[in-house]
């Protein structure tokens, strides 16, 4: 399984290894741009280019990050 964080700061689930998931995310030239991931739910459509960070939900739930900034700005 892995985690998608999309650009609007959205996670998707995708049954992919990492490795799998970077691959499909590849664009190759001559593509409408979207590639379909098996999602939990069904088919995920996303554009490669939306895409931020991909990585392995190794406990369920809980992986992931979040990353913001400070009100000092730094």
């Amino acid at each position: 399984m892995t985690i998608i964080r999309l650009v609007n700061g959205s996670d998707a689930a995708v049954k992919l290894s990492v490795e799998e998931t970077l691959e499909a995310l590849r664009v190759k030239p001559g593509d409408a741009g979207f590639v379909e991931l098996p999602g939990e739910d069904g088919p995920i459509h996303l554009r490669p280019s939306g895409v931020i960070a991909v990585f392995a939900d190794a406990h369920r739930a809980n992986a992931g990050f979040r990353m913001g900034i400070s009100p000092t700005g730094g």
